[in-house]
């Protein structure tokens, strides 16, 4: 890792860590997932995606996936030219129909291949990140949506039954941290 990279690291809180698997055009990429609770982003050119916990009173939105699976960081993959707010709230609307309001940096994904670089690979390598937000819903807006394939439902449901819910690891974590900022705001 790069000074830079591992200067910005220095001092952050790891939550979780994970070793996975991803697979790009018939390629494994074995990753490590560290997920980090912040509110400092990481550096702009390797954040490739924007999440949010997204908040409604005591209330968080679950998104069900194509397998059924609960999470609560909705978000995605930025274009090219985009900030990473944009792609937070461009995403956001595509999967919930929401808009946000009193964003806030909650954390970020750090992932690191364990792979060299595949032929063609268009993302950074070997280190890229996912900007974690937290944020109010604003407003619902159903022209927003988007079909998606991995989003088979999303809506609000209690943060205190969530916490209680077998969640992505980290998952659990990020919550608590987004309850305390709203509780400090």
């Amino acid at each position: 890792m790069n000074n830079n990279l591992g200067n910005f690291l220095q001092g952050k809180t790891a939550v979780a860590t994970h070793h996975r698997t991803w697979e790009w055009q018939n390629t494994p990429l074995p990753l490590q997932e560290t997920i980090y609770v912040s509110s400092t982003l990481p550096p702009d050119e390797l954040i490739s995606s924007a999440r949010v916990i997204l908040r409604r009173g005591d209330e968080v939105m679950v998104i069900h996936d194509h397998e059924n699976q609960p999470y609560i960081i909705p978000g995605g993959r930025r274009e090219p030219g985009e900030t990473v707010l944009q792609t937070l709230h461009r995403e956001i609307g595509e999967e919930t129909g929401w808009t946000v309001q009193n964003t806030a940096v909650l954390g970020f994904f750090h992932f690191q291949h364990s792979a060299p670089k595949p032929d063609g690979y268009p993302y950074p390598h070997p280190h890229f990140f996912w900007a974690i937000f937290t944020a109010q819903a604003d407003r619902y807006d159903p022209t927003r949506l988007e079909t998606d394939f991995y989003v088979t439902s999303a809506r609000f449901h209690p943060i205190q039954e969530v916490l209680t819910w077998q969640l992505g690891y980290g998952q659990h974590e990020l919550l608590q941290t987004a309850v305390k900022h709203k509780n400090a705001d």
